[in-house]
């Protein structure tokens, strides 16, 4: 499929995403973080690793590794706590010192992933990079308890900010460097889609039932879009006992993850993602396929089980976001390497 057929694929693919957000914003953002997500955690990072990751240094897969490793704890041991055939054995939990020192920690470790992902795209030496993370550890230390800085790098850095912002960056370097006009409308129609999403009535909206109801607060998707509202002082509207505030901008978070993970899949001739040994790709495809026979047995235990994962490949895709911010100003200034 050619460069500009996918384009027009992909705004087709965002008008449909955009139209299941509105009619369905819990049951579209359940299903899309469920099936498609896994497959685009494990065919990600899989295609990252067959480019160094975009980083100077091979290591960006292990001290990757460990900071998800570290940010995945609490909200695992978390979520353990609250099943029924775990509470007891984490009962202490709640009020474990541990848990507020690693929440505490937490948008640090996020900042000092960043941090390191641009380092790893400028810098060979593993030292460099260490040193640097380590800077970012002790400013992290002294800002920690600001609010814009908890909420920026805490809650908003690995969720909206990657499937929305870095989808748009990601677009963007791809269309100017093809030098592709549909490319361009669809960046365009991206930020369309946002402006008509805060914007809807939401007049015809139907209730989710109670396993949906269920398993998004499971998610915990719920405390982000209470800090979208907290963090831009956002006015409360309600029509018929809906709080249709909250409504409309989970219906943008369904829209963000959805498009996020179909724009992955609608490039593949271009990225070529699926170009890897058969038995990798067998193995990617057992391991969604288990993947989402977890989230149908019980939507927790698919996020107990996945978390890591799932962060692992927010963190991983630093350097390629990196990359993409160096390729447009490399255009914008001319400068962009053929």
């Amino acid at each position: 499929m050619k460069s500009t057929q996918i384009d027009y694929l992909n705004i087709g693919l965002m008008f449909l995403a955009l139209v299941l957000a509105l009619k369905i914003p819990f049951e579209l953002f359940l299903f899309s973080y469920a099936v498609l997500g896994p497959l685009h955690y494990l065919t990600e990072i899989n295609w990252l690793k067959e480019r160094n990751y975009f980083a100077k240094n091979k290591n960006v897969f292990w001290v990757m590794l460990l900071l998800a490793a570290v940010v995945s704890i609490g909200p695992v041991i978390n979520s353990l706590s609250k099943w029924d055939l775990t509470a007891d054995l984490f009962s202490f939990w709640p009020e474990s010192g541990l848990r507020k020192f690693l929440g505490d920690w937490t948008p640090t470790v996020i900042f000092i992933s960043l941090v390191a992902g641009i380092s790893f795209v400028f810098f060979q030496k593993t030292w460099i990079t260490l040193a640097i993370s380590a800077l970012a550890a002790i400013l992290g230390y002294f800002i920690q308890e600001q609010n814009a800085y908890i909420v920026l790098l805490g809650t908003f850095l690995p969720t909206l900010i990657h499937v929305y912002i870095f989808t748009g960056l990601f677009m963007l370097y791809g269309a100017l460097k093809t030098k592709s006009t549909p490319g361009l409308i669809s960046v365009g129609c991206l930020i369309a889609c946002a402006f008509v999403i805060l914007n809807y009535s939401f007049k015809k909206f139907s209730i989710p039932g109670d396993a949906t109801t269920q398993a998004f607060n499971e998610s915990s998707f719920s405390g982000v879009i209470e800090s979208i509202i907290e963090a831009f002082q956002l006015k409360i509207q309600y029509a018929a006992s809906l709080n249709i505030t909250f409504i409309r901008l989970q219906s943008f978070v369904a829209f963000a993850y959805t498009y996020h993970y179909l724009n992955w899949f609608s490039k593949t001739s271009i990225i070529k993602w699926h170009k890897v040994e058969k038995k990798q790709l067998v193995f990617i495809g057992a391991v969604w396929v288990g993947s989402v026979g977890l989230y149908y047995y019980d939507y927790h235990v698919g996020l107990i089980v996945l978390f890591l994962l799932s962060f692992m490949h927010v963190l991983l895709e630093f350097p390629l976001n990196v990359a993409s911010v160096i390729g447009i100003v490399d255009i914008a200034r001319g400068k962009e390497k053929s």
